[in-house]
């Protein structure tokens, strides 16, 4: 039996809870899980011999989780995909990635976890299509740099309705390209596997020790059909949903038209949504939209930084949280200064969810801190994650106590706000998942750190803006920019004058 007892001038157990900080405490954990929690001078004694963590300075607080991401530690915008609205940007991401997807994860993970992050959630798009081994291959890489890296993670297999057609793949639309162009659009046709053909991966990958979840991808135009066997096939095997959900405003418009309600109604009247589903991004929801989701239990994924890159407004949070709706915060490999810093992410969604006004209601930092921790270990659907409390993973942080030490200890201000203000990523010291140390001094030592970011990079293919993708992408913006789109934000700009 493995036994330690980690120690910090202040230990905090979860956050969001009366009476959480510790004092002089400690956490005292068997073979990487939580078994209690107190006062280090009494958890030594109880527990002679245990190895110790930390120096007794330190900050030790639940560890992060990133509840929405794709495992890319190449970014998109390192690889030349520029921060388009997602129909434009889809065009060069369809073209399928270029990253070597084990040493793409590999590297995330060594960043998630120096910003304090000890679980998160991949979302594996699978941009590129292809035939099903294909993307079995490619499943197999992503688990294994996953379980390579040491993070805790769960795993989601996007499936696609093969009944929808690509717009820009068809020959109505190809008749027209130029035929110089024409052979090169044509390549992008990618066989999409069947649904019988998606649902036997969970079987081939079952030995690669991922928390599987399932997505039905484009959920906006997917056929009721589709949806149903999905929800079913998740029930059947105990598997959590996670979806893309009105991240930007066309898609909104797209099941108005095509369904005459929209996406959340939908899906409720699909009786799809529950407790065990994920909702990323929601930024194009409605007073309907919110009661809508709160009568299923649905989880809602914030994505501050995404959204505000790809220019898809502000989600409305603030209301989604008042009326009682669980929410989760992850950085979706977008984060505002393109690295994978949850601080920050947890500052921004605080502040962008404060509305102007004496005695507006505002989102506070004790919350925003608990989406970041237990609000994704929901999504994840592990017990106890985002917490340290007897029977949680033993999944925790330690950063220097410096920079809110006099507040705190001597000032008495709150710990929360004075967390998501003043400590930083760089103040991160050690990070451990499950018992085990991956990050000292603030940098990762699960692997050989140099050679994963050396790995990932040589793997790369930069992409090009060729003549195809350039015609594809001017015709997206030709088609959308006459479109009229009758949706409005929720939120407004304050003032014309």
């Amino acid at each position: 039996m493995v036994r330690q007892i980690v120690r910090g001038r202040l230990v905090v157990t979860r956050w969001a809870a009366v009476d959480r900080a510790i004092e002089d405490g400690a956490v005292y954990i068997e073979d990487g899980i939580v078994q209690e929690t107190g006062p280090f001078t009494t958890l030594s004694q109880r527990h002679p011999g245990s190895e110790t963590v930390g120096d007794g300075t330190q900050l030790v607080m639940p560890g992060f989780v990133n509840a929405h991401s794709h495992g890319r530690g190449v970014t998109t915008l390192r690889q030349g995909i520029p921060d388009d609205p997602g129909e434009v940007r889809s065009v060069g991401l369809r073209l399928g990635l270029s990253v070597d997807p084990y040493w793409d994860v590999l590297l995330t993970s060594a960043r998630q976890l120096e910003g304090g992050i000890t679980a998160t959630m991949h979302l594996d798009t699978n941009y590129g299509y292809g035939p099903v081994a294909s993307y079995e291959d490619r499943l197999h890489r992503v688990c294994r740099g996953y379980t390579d890296s040491g993070i805790r993670f769960s795993v989601t297999l996007a499936f696609r309705d093969p009944t929808i057609d690509d717009p820009y793949l068809d020959e109505r639309f190809l008749a027209g390209v130029p035929s110089d162009v024409r052979p090169e659009i044509e390549k992008w046709r990618r066989p999409i596997p069947s649904l019988e053909e998606y649902l036997g991966l969970p079987g081939e990958l079952a030995d690669d020790g991922a928390l599987l979840q399932l997505e039905p991808v484009g959920v906006e135009a997917c056929s009721g059909e589709f949806l149903s066997r999905i929800r079913r096939e998740a029930d059947a095997r105990g598997f959590r949903i996670q979806l893309h959900l009105l991240e930007t405003p066309y898609q909104k418009a797209h099941a108005l038209k095509r369904f005459g309600k929209s996406s959340v109604e939908r899906l409720a009247e699909l009786k799809f949504l529950g407790p065990d589903v994920s909702c990323a991004h929601c930024v194009w929801f409605t007073e309907r939209d919110i009661e809508a989701l709160r009568r299923t239990g649905a989880v809602v994924v914030h994505n501050p930084s995404s959204n505000l890159r790809l220019r898809n407004g502000l989600a409305p949070v603030g209301p989604i949280a008042a009326a009682g709706i669980p929410v989760a915060l992850g950085i979706d490999n977008l984060s505002i200064n393109d690295n994978e810093d949850m601080l920050q992410e947890v500052r921004l969604a605080q502040l962008l969810q404060s509305p102007p006004g004496i005695g507006q209601a505002t989102i506070t930092p004790e919350t925003a801190l608990f989406w970041a921790t237990e609000g994704g270990g929901q999504v994840l659907g592990i017990p106890g994650l985002g917490r340290l409390e007897k029977g949680s993973p033993a999944d925790l942080v330690l950063t220097r106590l410096a920079p809110i030490e006099t507040s705190v200890l001597r000032h008495g201000q709150d710990l929360a706000a004075s967390v998501v203000q003043w400590v930083r990523q760089t103040d991160i010291q050690e990070v451990m998942v499950g018992g085990r140390v991956l990050v000292r001094a603030g940098r990762y030592v699960g692997g050989n750190r140099d050679e994963i970011e050396r790995n990932a990079y040589e793997s790369t293919h930069q992409w090009t803006l060729t003549p195809g993708v350039s015609l594809v992408r001017r015709k997206i913006v030709e088609r959308y920019s006459a479109e009229h789109v009758t949706v409005e934000p929720y939120y407004r700009f304050h003032s014309r004058s």
